[in-house]
């Protein structure tokens, strides 16, 4: 996609930009500390004369704007840092620079994205996947779950992915499915390897959905918030709704308080790089569209491998594909049954390496090239 130079555009140039209906526009803006500067120093000010020769726009005035002709920023990012050529810095070290907070605020250069918002029919398929190891003891929650899940009016395909659990999950799951064969379509996987990022990508390949939900199975996410949030996702198709669990207060117990500085520190961290506000960056609950999805898979980032719950992933590459990222607040609760499966230090320093790849490269180069490092 080809970002226009607004300092180029004309009055009708401008607005005919937005009349096209476009899906995407993409624009580019002098940062606010130098736009008045570069016409300064080509003496086209009103300082210096009674008229200007160029146009005048900020970022501010471009997202107003395009709000009135119903755009909607994804995000915007450093294009160019100042206006001397940087050509002798090594690539990965503007990379890092662009995503600086307060070296991107005075970047001589920025560029910003748009989609067009339209809401689309709502009655279609949705795909819910629900990875479950060890999750014996969460039974009642889950038909309760189900019970809540099976009076959406859509379509709904239940796609339960079993981790070589050491309990009787895989015979619960049968169970149930076989308890809801006629209330739901229900099917029921064993994973292919392991981690839950396997067990997702397992379940959406055989998806066939145009909305897609990733619900973990211990239910700690409420399911009423979980349930609303897929019902909204499905009006865009543009947007990716991360579920954030620390917006209210949590249930005592319901995320140690390391895990809890952990999140906060990847979410704070990750909103720096996509210049993005990310509340929660480890939800499991994400909800998303078949398009995004399709993206995904044709850049390999969704069978990539480095990440091991396949949050980042998604977050990167919705800001990668100029995807919106709205965060839902829900509510959190402590597990009823069983203990996480995640292994709390070494799950984390794999995260932090997804996130200093990211930080060194630039947006375009995919994250499956994370394998490479």
């Amino acid at each position: 996609m080809k970002s226009v130079n607004t300092w180029h555009l004309t009055n009708n140039n401008l607005h005919q930009l937005f009349k096209e209906n476009q899906e995407y526009i993409s624009l580019k803006v002098r940062g606010n500390t130098w736009e008045p500067i570069t016409r300064w120093l080509r003496l086209d000010s009103r300082i210096f004369k009674e008229t200007t020769n160029s146009t005048r726009i900020t970022l501010c005035d471009i997202e107003s704007l395009a709000e009135i002709y119903n755009y909607r920023s994804i995000r915007w990012k450093a294009k160019k840092l100042t206006p001397i050529s940087t050509k002798l810095i090594p690539k990965f070290l503007k990379n890092t620079l662009r995503k600086v907070p307060i070296i991107k605020q005075l970047a001589f250069e920025l560029e910003i994205i748009f989609y067009k918002y339209q809401e689309k029919d709502i009655d279609q398929k949705i795909s819910i996947v629900i990875p479950a190891r060890n999750e014996e003891g969460n039974k009642e929650l889950l038909i309760t779950a189900l019970n809540k899940i099976k009076k959406i009016p859509n379509k709904i395909e239940i796609i339960f992915v079993e981790g070589s659990s050491k309990d009787n999950t895989y015979e619960m799951l049968e169970e149930i499915k076989n308890n809801f064969s006629t209330a739901l379509d229900i099917s029921l996987l064993k994973q292919t390897s392991k981690g839950k990022k396997n067990a997702v990508v397992d379940g959406f390949n055989i998806s066939s959905g145009s909305t897609l939900a990733i619900i973990d199975s211990d239910f700690t996410v409420d399911i009423d918030d979980s349930i609303n949030a897929i019902m909204e996702s499905t009006k865009n198709e543009n947007i990716l709704i991360n579920c954030a669990r620390t917006t209210f207060p949590m249930e005592k117990d319901a995320m140690r308080w390391a895990n809890y500085i952990g999140n906060r520190c990847f979410a704070i961290f990750i909103s720096i790089l996509i210049n993005k506000p990310v509340s929660d960056s480890l939800c499991g609950t994400k909800i998303f569209s078949r398009k995004f999805f399709n993206l995904m898979k044709k850049n390999g980032s969704w069978d990539s491998k480095i990440d091991p719950f396949g949050d980042f992933t998604i977050i990167f590459e919705a800001a990668k594909n100029n995807i919106k990222i709205l965060n839902y607040p829900v509510r959190y609760y402590a597990r009823k049954s069983g203990a996480p499966n995640i292994s709390r230090w070494i799950d984390g320093l794999k995260l932090l390496r997804v996130c200093l790849i990211y930080m060194i490269s630039d947006i375009n180069v995919p994250i499956f090239l994370i394998n490479y490092f």
